[in-house]
């Protein structure tokens, strides 16, 4: 469900009204329009949200020459964002933050035809986030005369859409066109029946597809029978199929869906093809779950040397759970970003490319270095672009590292954490197996296992108000999907890190004991022995180590057990002979164990 945005906009314009009279240099404004920023399919736009360009995906605005005009745009979160319109060198300035608003106001130039507007922020106009003011005598947009059929008959089509269900647009200049699809064609085929088998009806449909079809001249044309409803722009009700358009209307809109950015809808369908119900959405996304296992072996007793480290963001739709995604941050596409290991006295030298595809600058903060924002002074790096330093590694421990492009919060919460492990000189004792776990917290609009496209929502990242809790980045990532796995008899070594942003995790182990708990990540200083339960602050991790005795499941858990209601669980799954002499019984059901 989208906001209401109609009192903000009020607001907006009463303010940019007061300060203008407050000044003294009041000039009557012509024309007016409201815009948001939003991520549709993968792809930002500007969203219209007031008046006649409600719910259009980077509207074509209109004005007559020498008019003035005022556009605002409000953040609608997902960045920075501004509206430039370079022929008149004119722009709103970048707003910063979700719900922070802009305004400019300009005199439309005494010229005919069109003005581009876009986002100079970054490449987001390469994105997709641009449009055009077209200028005319009548400040409208040009749309072709009503007409009818060859044989006089109207179409009866009301409801369009390109592409995906959600996909949906306000038609301009045809009143009563919307494109919202309704949940099936069945008001439509009555009243093709009805009209094929009037007395009236002088055309060669037998029946009403047939009739729908001829109807609807244009090959582009893409039917959705049974998209549902209400996914789609604030204020915009289901289409109803009542009002009849020409074949002439039918065609502008085909042209008005098929100029939308390329890329953004899916392909339409072509002459001779069924109209058929479209695919379900793809919920399933890309699998953004770090393996636990998936780390480097220990170095061992070497002498110092330099270590390369290859770090890219990639924004990328992952799946957070069955039937949802998420747009996740990341370093090298998953979730935390890779585990490095290099030992005291190295030198690092660190690499950090941002993908083409981001839409937002990225940055490492490594809290193992020593130097200016850990390295994030070095490392702001634009999409497309590569920046480096190097570091010298001068305490051994266990670190996070992260994002840190402003607001890094949102950068982390998006899923942008790692562990670097700086080995102590000789290396760490010897264990069987070795794992790498990072619990986050994810702040999507919609509520926990709300299924579909969820983004992320500023309000309640700063009001601290997370809907997931997830080990390595998705719901119950280490219980189905990747566990940690190990045998009776082994040693284990789980290397354990809270990206956070916000809270403190009390990790624990169902059914274990930890032998030895490095508090604070101090490889150093003596371990503590014999802990049930360790702290972790966000930013923070611990190392921990414990010897498998007995088979069974064993569940990874933050102790802040209703957590575990919100996607936050693990399993260390242990294979071997059973060990009655330390634990015997016969299982009840109900334990999920």
């Amino acid at each position: 469900m989208k906001p209401n945005f109609k009192l903000p906009i009020l607001l907006i314009l009463l303010g940019i009204l007061i300060a203008a009279c407050a000044g003294g240099n009041f000039q009557p404004v012509d024309r007016e329009y409201v815009l948001t920023t939003d991520l549709r399919d993968g792809n930002l736009i500007f969203l219209g949200v007031s008046d006649e360009i409600n719910g259009i995906a980077n509207p074509t605005l209109s004005a007559r020459p020498g008019e003035r005009i005022t556009v605002t745009l409000i953040n609608g979160g997902m960045g920075q964002h501004d509206i430039t319109f370079p022929e008149v060198n004119a722009s709103t300035g970048i707003v910063k933050e979700k719900g922070e608003a802009a305004s400019v106001t300009f005199t439309v130039p005494e010229v005919h035809g069109e003005m581009e507007y876009y986002d100079s922020v970054s490449n987001h106009a390469e994105l997709g986030m641009r449009g055009k003011l077209t200028v005319t005598e009548s400040g409208e947009i040009s749309m072709p005369a009503a007409a009818t059929t060859s044989n006089g008959d109207p179409a009866v089509i009301a409801a369009f859409q390109k592409g995906a269900c959600g996909s949906c647009h306000v038609i301009p200049g045809i009143p009563g066109a919307v494109g919202v699809v309704g949940p099936d064609l069945s008001d439509a085929k009555m009243m093709a029946e009805e009209h094929v088998s009037s007395d009236a009806y002088t055309g060669t449909a037998a029946t009403s597809e047939e009739y729908l079809r001829e109807s609807i001249l244009d090959p582009n044309l893409f039917l959705s029978p049974s998209c549902p409803t209400g996914a789609c722009a604030p204020n915009v009700m289901p289409a109803t199929f009542s009002e009849a358009l020409t074949t002439d209307e039918v065609n502008a809109i085909v042209t008005y869906l098929n100029g939308l950015p390329e890329g953004a809808y899916a392909e339409s369908t072509t002459a001779g093809d069924t109209i058929t119900a479209p695919q379900e959405p793809d919920n399933s996304g890309a699998d953004i779950v770090r393996d636990p296992a998936d780390l480097p072996g220990p170095i061992g007793d070497r002498e110092p040397t330099t270590v390369r480290i290859d770090l890219e963001a990639i924004e990328i739709n992952g799946q957070l759970a069955d039937g949802t995604t998420f747009t996740y941050w990341t370093f090298n596409g998953q979730v935390p970003g890779p585990f490095f290991r290099v030992r005291v006295g190295d030198t690092i030298e660190v690499h950090m490319k941002n993908s083409t595809s981001s839409t937002m600058n990225h940055s490492v903060d490594f809290h193992a270095v020593t130097g200016p924002g850990g390295g994030a002074v070095m490392t702001q790096t634009k999409p497309g672009e590569e920046t480096t330093f190097t570091a010298k590694a001068l305490n051994p421990g266990l670190y996070v590292y992260h994002c840190a492009t402003p607001m890094v919060a949102d950068h982390i919460a998006n899923g942008m954490y790692g562990l670097i492990l700086v080995e102590p000189e000789g290396g760490l004792p010897p264990v069987d197996r070795e794992f790498y776990v990072m619990q986050g917290e994810l702040y999507t609009a919609g509520a926990f296992g709300e299924q579909g496209h969820q983004m992320s929502d500023t309000t309640k990242l700063l009001n601290e108000d997370p809907e997931y809790f997830v080990f390595n980045g998705a719901v119950n990532a280490l219980v189905d999907q990747k566990p940690l796995k190990a045998n009776v008899g082994e040693s284990v070594r789980i290397f354990f890190g809270v990206g956070g942003p916000n809270f403190t995790s009390s990790f624990h182990v169902i059914g274990e004991i930890f032998d030895r708990v490095y508090d604070q990540a101090s490889l150093t200083g003596a371990p503590l022995t014999d802990v049930q339960t360790t702290l972790v602050p966000p930013g923070g991790a611990t190392m921990v180590e414990f010897d498998l005795e007995v088979p069974g499941n064993f569940i990874l858990v933050d102790h802040a057990l209703s957590r575990l209601q919100r996607g936050l669980a693990g399993y260390l799954v242990v294979e071997g002979e059973p060990n009655p002499e330390i634990f015997d019984g016969t299982p009840t059901s109900g334990s999920g164990h």
